[in-house]
């Protein structure tokens, strides 16, 4: 039976399947650190780390990483991977005007609408104001119509594009169940905006064939300071 995460601060229940992944890793993981280029002795902060597996690809690419989370029980998990001194509990200690990237993946999508702007704020206060980018990714509010792909199975009725939303996605790998908001593509580009972060590009990840359409998974957002 699929464990259901009923709030974000349970994600440490299921940190063993985040560990597992493969398909989702591949699609959106290895993307993601083909988009930033040479990462030797850059500063990266990983916002929303979970267990560190992200951090710990980018560690061996030679980045030097920094992680957070709000989840105090899957960051000394990620102490496996991660050096503990790397590990930042309290986000007030992250330091601002600091990080070549900060990278963001699949948090926006799961919190409250008023804590994505709090969220964006903090990417904008941690980019180095001269060079830095932040990648924010999440699900492809494009596909919500879609029932079924290859990393999920969604429950959202005949709710609308436009119209924000609250659906259940059940994850294939790992057997769990999520609630996730749908929130339609300009509504993000408000809020970035409004954090004072501008957007240099979207991106979405390779698409694939469903049933005769071409999707894609995730949509991630390339983002300087204005």
């Amino acid at each position: 039976m699929a464990k259901i995460i009923i709030e974000k601060l349970y994600w440490d229940k299921v940190y063993r399947d985040l560990e597992k992944e493969v398909i989702k890793t591949s699609t959106y993981d290895d993307f993601i650190i083909q988009l930033m280029g040479d990462l030797k002795d850059k500063k990266v902060l990983d916002y929303g780390s979970g267990p560190g597996v992200m951090a710990k690809a980018l560690h061996d690419y030679g980045a030097i990483v920094d992680v957070y989370d709000i989840n105090e029980k899957i960051l000394k998990m990620a102490t496996k991977r991660i050096n503990s001194q790397r590990i930042i509990y309290n986000k007030e200690k992250i330091a601002e005007n600091y990080y070549d990237f900060v990278l963001c993946n699949l948090v926006v999508c799961i919190v409250d609408h008023d804590e994505v702007l709090d969220i964006a704020v903090d990417i904008y206060d941690a980019l180095n104001s001269k060079s830095g980018i932040a990648f924010i990714g999440f699900c492809n509010p494009l596909i919500y119509q879609f029932h079924e792909t290859n990393l999920d199975i969604r429950h959202s009725g005949n709710l609308q594009y436009n119209k924000n939303h609250m659906y259940l996605k059940e994850k294939k790998e790992g057997n769990y169940v999520i609630p996730e908001m749908h929130r339609p593509i300009h509504w993000y580009d408000q809020i970035f905006e409004k954090s004072g972060l501008k957007i240099i590009k979207k991106i979405f990840t390779p698409s694939y064939d469903v049933n005769g359409d071409e999707i894609s998974d995730f949509i991630i957002y390339k983002l300087g300071k204005q």
